[in-house]
């Protein structure tokens, strides 16, 4: 009875104050009564939720597009020199890894060890951009373009495009001019997108020949490739990363301004629209609409939306598990599911969707156990991944998602890899922190670190039966060997 009368209180207080009360009415009454007082704090703590709620989804919704745009300043950033395993480049330029990652190269989470990396920015805001590759017709090769929202809206390369060469016109959204002869248009949903692009190697010993298809990545304004000019040209550079360093609503400010930049999907409007009351709009971001006790649900938003972003990656709704292994089929089609997107967009930058590659994921055993240094495990095959172009298992370290370090400078297995098979034609992989001493346990073995790690597996143009999960990945089994 006490909760009800209390609810019709607040219900009748909402309506009064939507209607105006005159003011020399409330300076006949400047006190509360207990009951008003009650009234007031559970209204004020309802709006409070109403912020935080609006400011979580905020930050799942927008946390891509600001990383996104945090992602394409930093890998235009050449102010800094660079090593050899970086792909960073000036702005509408191709920059190249030039050979393949360790654990001491911590530019790229989760980087795999079966191919080279090329990356670039481009920015068709001006006029569009000509996209060239070579004939690529005896390794694995994909350039995929993403647009700031992590959307993978073109594939190029080995599956999607064929091996031959090809020259693709990429255009700014709603172009409209002539098409030269011999080009394939492609339209950007944003003005700036990202090509992330991955070319097989086949040992260190091959990387003079991936260096040459690299290299015959390249990208030409329309300008100029009209005029036959192949000199080389630049770009102005991106500006500055929105805010201040210091702003603990940053977040918001970067968001606000990235969004006047970047069209926003007609399915996702209505959505933008809700956060005018946190004061974000399509025209920026407005703290002034903020009271102290707002801004303080908008801090709290922040930690507690990265909190959800980071364990989307064993989410039963969005992934499918198999003997400790979960499975995405959504990697570019994401839909409305925000903080899948997000998640993918930070530590698993770049994925693909399930035809191009799967990337099945295991951070526990067979038992449900998290994988740790301090137990050694086997992975049995029965036979060797059926995919069209390459697989591999490569082991991370789960507090750095690095790389580990070890004796034979084995970082992952691959198809390449000569491992020792059973007289069947099966295998069985060795993870652990130790050294085997057993010839054929040293071939299989794949070095685990000490403390916690978790394992991808890499299938490249996986095939039917496993897009089907008829074929999925072996089990983590513990073993005795300690």
């Amino acid at each position: 009875m006490f909760k009800k009368r209390i609810s019709t209180v607040i219900i009748s207080t909402l309506l009064m104050s939507s209607l105006s009360i005159n003011a020399k009415e409330k300076e006949t009454h400047p006190l509360l009564s207990p009951t008003e007082q009650i009234q007031e704090n559970q209204a004020s703590n309802w709006l409070d939720q109403e912020s935080y709620i609006l400011a979580t989804n905020a930050y799942l919704w927008g946390s891509t597009l600001v990383r996104m745009e945090q992602i394409v300043r930093k890998y235009t950033d050449m102010s800094q020199p660079q090593n050899d395993t970086s792909y960073r480049a000036p702005l509408n330029h191709f920059g190249h890894a030039r050979r393949l990652p360790t654990n001491l190269d911590t530019d790229m989470p989760t980087a795999n060890r079966d191919t080279l990396y090329s990356s670039a920015v481009v920015d068709v805001s001006n006029e569009p951009i000509i996209l060239s590759t070579p004939a690529v017709k005896d390794r694995y090769f994909v350039i995929d373009l993403f647009d700031m929202w992590h959307n993978l809206f073109k594939y190029v390369g080995t599956r999607e495009t064929g091996t031959n060469a090809q020259k693709i016109m990429i255009v700014p959204p709603n172009w409209v001019g002539d098409i030269p002869t011999g080009l394939t248009v492609i339209e950007a949903p944003t003005t700036k997108i990202w090509l992330w692009g991955r070319t097989q190697v086949f040992g260190e010993k091959d990387y003079q020949n991936v260096h040459d298809i690299q290299n015959k990545y390249t990208l030409t304004p329309l300008s100029k490739y009209l005029a036959h000019d192949s000199s080389d040209f630049v770009s102005q550079p991106l500006p500055a990363r929105a805010g201040k360093q210091d702003d603990p609503l940053r977040f918001y400010e970067e968001l606000g301004a990235y969004i006047k930049d970047n069209p926003i999907a007609e399915r996702q409007q209505a959505l933008l629209g809700q956060f005018n009351k946190i004061g974000l709009s399509k025209d920026g971001f407005d703290r002034t609409k903020l009271t102290s006790k707002m801004k303080v649900q908008l801090e709290k938003a922040i930690k507690d939306g990265q909190k959800i972003v980071s364990v989307q990656a064993s989410n039963p709704v969005t992934l499918k598990a198999k003997d400790g292994w979960f499975y995405s089929f959504v990697l570019d089609q994401f839909g409305d599911d925000n903080a899948l997107r997000s998640l993918v967009a930070h530590p698993y930058l770049g994925g693909q969707g399930a035809k191009e590659a799967m990337y099945p994921i295991a951070y526990t055993d067979i038992n449900n156990q998290f994988l740790s240094g301090e137990k050694d495990y086997s992975i049995h095959f029965d036979n060797q991944p059926p995919v069209a172009a390459f697989w591999s298992i490569t082991i991370y370290d789960a507090q750095t998602k690095m790389l580990i370090a070890n004796d034979i400078h084995r970082f992952n297995i691959n198809d390449q890899t000569p491992i020792q098979k059973n007289s069947d034609g099966s295998f069985d992989l060795v993870l652990s922190n130790q050294k085997p001493t057993n010839p054929k346990d040293l071939a299989n073995w794949l070095p685990t670190p000490k403390g916690n790690f978790y394992a991808i597996t890499r299938l490249y143009i996986p095939s039917q039966e496993i897009l089907d999960m008829k074929w999925t990945v072996p089990p983590i089994q513990p073993t005795p060997y300690k």
